[in-house]
């Protein structure tokens, strides 16, 4: 009697403890997450900072030296004429096409920013291929080659798909990451921290896990994000030191706006807009038409990669706001002219005077040449973007805006000084930065997160206000033609992915499109080892529903069947008669089935479906109720897919009732835009629907052949292959 209080006791104890040590777990990996982040952050730009400077020069006493890490004295330019053109040209092309062969040979799913895939993988779908070891080798020094090279693209976007990669090999650490909700709340938390690792904008970075990429985000995941987050800025900055710190255009603005140059910013966030719609619609088209098989026939990816590269910086050679890197171009042009601060780049590009206390006076040449550097880099990012090698496209986004804000700046400061209409004078480096956010907004469609990058970028809160409209317009006007770039890409490479249908009504039930001829696994029938042996090897599904008589019990995956007859063979010792005859028994496999999988009456809205699938990430719905004459209520009658789902979505046979049929008219169908944007979209939706249909997937979500499961790649009532 008196021991058993003491064991309770301890029981209780060593209860809390395990439930500590679980959530501690959580807080381990996200620390981790960040650390790791940071860490291939840091080396990729010390990469980046050493490639890059062979192209320019090289450093006597110490060879593979960055140009700012060598000494002044010792570093050897290679010159204006012959030998310096050659120099840049071919070292950039050469590691253009390095990273080409890495991506391609090794990992192809290294190339691209990443995001449309972590969006994917973040709304329920697995690809393990994406966040592979493989792919995270490949992708750093890929993206490293490729950013310098001097192609137009950022690294922002696959640090991010770096991050996440980190996140991917950290859950099997422990235990309960191994499953694919718990997974996806690491994978959060890494974009959180990818985004802070190449900004240096924490909040910046749970903002944009939490607008652009995450499907689910509890207040769990938020904390974690946050964690991950702070800790990669924070190995950053002590990795950087107190001369570099985190911001990586810091400018200084103490002078806040005139409200007549609100007038300017909202015209830039029209612009912004705008701009942001037409790449987006070119780059597009330019990628749907490098996936076609004509095309991949005479240029593979190797080839095209070199080709855009050796184009890219034949353009970019001849004007001095091309030929240097995207990054010191934007922040000459966010800075202000003034001495103090330095003004080397600035005077060089010729926006301050020579004394870099003073503007330079706004000529047509001045002008011309931001124009140029904006139409080309634009021209140059739809070439590269969507190409075989890691590319993001943050900070060509960024450059193309600043351009165009830096010209708008110079536009009314000398209108002002003809005019005289507001005291004091124009900022031109404010509306680079305001330039920069709306073309940025225009292109990705993010606002909020948006605004906090800009902000934590720049270190300057004065202008806050111009962000948030310029950002919000842009979006308003992009919106308005065609969708953010990510989304198309989605589309454009046929991931399966649930978008929120916030202008349409369901009026389809479950039943209406439920799979039916389910293969499943029935303990009534008093199944043996050898019969579900059988069931394994003649069907190649990813798992079965396990039911008695009618009555659903639940789902076993494949990989815990077959684990089931691994251990009943080692039990038995291997020897077929003896094994093989042993009978199945339900509360054998009870410890083997997830019997809290989702269920819904087959009578259920398609609209409740949709937020289930959207909200919860799930892949299946099991519909069970009653049937026929039997009373009770969990008959199996079918099942409901993501996949299935999406596809009766694409092709219009569900969900396309307007919110108010009273403004649609009759016979009018899916409501789509009668511009060019929206019959591309419409073209889109349309080849992806087409492709599941036939069973094969597009050109762009092809697998890999080396990392595809040859069996267990359809779904349970389909004959296709399931996107997951």
């Amino acid at each position: 009697d008196e021991e058993g209080p003491g064991e309770e006791q301890r029981q209780v104890a060593g209860g809390r403890w395990h439930a500590c040590w679980l959530k501690l777990q959580g807080w381990i990996l996200a620390i981790a997450i960040g650390t790791a982040s940071s860490l291939s952050g840091a080396a990729i730009d010390v990469a980046v900072n050493r490639l890059s400077s062979t192209r320019f020069g090289w450093c006597k006493s110490e060879v593979l030296a960055s140009q700012t890490a060598c000494p002044h004295a010792d570093w050897e330019e290679w010159g204006e004429g012959g030998s310096g053109f050659f120099m840049n040209i071919g070292l950039g092309t050469v590691m253009a096409f390095s990273s080409a062969v890495l991506v391609f040979c090794f990992a192809p799913r290294a190339a691209g920013s990443g995001i449309p895939e972590v969006k994917t993988i973040l709304g329920g779908f697995v690809m393990p291929d994406v966040t592979s070891w493989r792919t995270l080798i490949v992708k750093m020094p890929g993206l490293a080659l490729s950013v310098a090279a001097g192609m137009s693209l950022g690294k922002e976007g696959p640090l991010v798909h770096v991050a996440v990669c980190w996140a991917q090999l950290f859950s099997g650490i422990f235990e309960q990451f191994s499953n694919e909700g718990k997974r996806r709340e690491l994978i959060s938390a890494a974009a959180a921290a990818g985004v802070s690792t190449a900004f240096g904008a924490p909040l910046g970075g749970v903002l944009f896990s939490l607008e652009e990429v995450s499907s689910i985000f509890p207040a769990k995941t938020l904390i974690r994000a946050f964690a991950a987050a702070v800790t990669a800025a924070l190995v950053l900055s002590l990795i950087r030191g107190p001369t570099e710190g985190l911001t990586l255009f810091s400018v200084h603005y103490d002078k806040s706006a005139q409200p007549i140059e609100h007038i300017a910013f909202a015209l830039l966030g029209v612009a912004g807009g705008l701009i942001g719609a037409a790449f987006n619609f070119l780059n597009v088209r330019w990628s749907a038409l490098r996936m076609k098989p004509g095309f991949k026939r005479y240029i593979n990816g190797i080839t095209e990669v070199t080709l855009i590269a050796l184009v890219t910086l034949l353009s970019s050679w001849p004007m001095a706001f091309t030929k240097l890197l995207s990054s010191d171009v934007i922040h000459a042009l966010f800075q202000s002219c003034d001495s103090s601060s330095g003004s080397d780049i600035r005077t060089y590009l010729g926006l301050c005077t020579s004394d870099g206390d003073f503007y330079a006076p706004a000529t047509a040449g001045l002008v011309m040449s931001l124009v140029a550097a904006g139409f080309i880099r634009l021209a140059q990012t739809i070439l590269t973007f969507g190409t075989a090698c890691p590319a993001g496209l943050f900070v060509p986004s960024i450059y193309v805006g600043a351009c165009l804000g830096r010209c708008a700046g110079m536009g009314m400061s000398a209108l002002n000084s003809h005019y005289h209409f507001m005291s004091g004078s124009v900022q031109p480096g404010v509306y680079a930065m305001v330039g920069a956010a709306a073309v940025l907004g225009g292109v990705c469609r993010v606002t909020i997160s948006l605004v906090a990058i800009m902000l934590e970028l720049t270190g300057s809160m004065t202008y806050i206000v111009p962000f948030m409209m310029s950002v919000l317009i842009a979006k308003i006007v992009g919106d308005s033609m065609n969708e953010g770039i990510y989304d198309l890409y989605i589309v454009l490479k046929g991931y399966p992915f649930l978008h929120e249908e916030v202008d349409v009504t369901f009026d389809e039930r479950c039943c209406d499109i439920m799979e039916t001829s389910l293969v499943t696994l029935d303990v009534s029938l008093r199944p043996r080892l050898v019969d579900l042996r059988a069931l394994l090897e003649g069907y190649g599904y990813r798992g079965f529903p396990v039911v008695s008589g009618g009555h659903f019990v639940g789902y076993a995956k494949r990989s815990r069947l077959e684990a089931l007859l691994a251990e009943q063979m080692a039990v038995f010792g291997g020897e077929a008669a003896t094994w093989e005859e042993q009978p199945v028994t339900l509360e054998m496999l009870l410890p083997y089935v997830d019997a809290t999988v989702m269920r819904m009456v087959p009578d259920a809205s398609l609209g409740q479906a949709h937020k289930v699938f959207k909200q919860l990430g799930l892949k299946y719905i099991f519909l069970v109720g009653s049937k026929g004459h039997d009373p009770t209520q969990d008959v199996l009658q079918g099942m409901l897919s993501k996949k299935k789902f999406l596809l009766a979505l694409k092709t219009g046979r569900v969900g396309h009732r307007s919110d108010n049929p009273m403004l649609e008219p009759v016979g009018s169908g899916p409501r789509h835009g009668s511009n060019i944007i929206a019959r591309l979209q419409e073209s889109l939706h349309r080849s992806v629907a087409e492709s599941f249909v036939r069973g094969t997937p597009t050109h762009g979500s092809r697998l890999i052949p080396e990392l595809a499961a040859p069996r267990h790649d359809v779904e349970n009532g389909s004959t296709e292959p399931a996107p997951e």
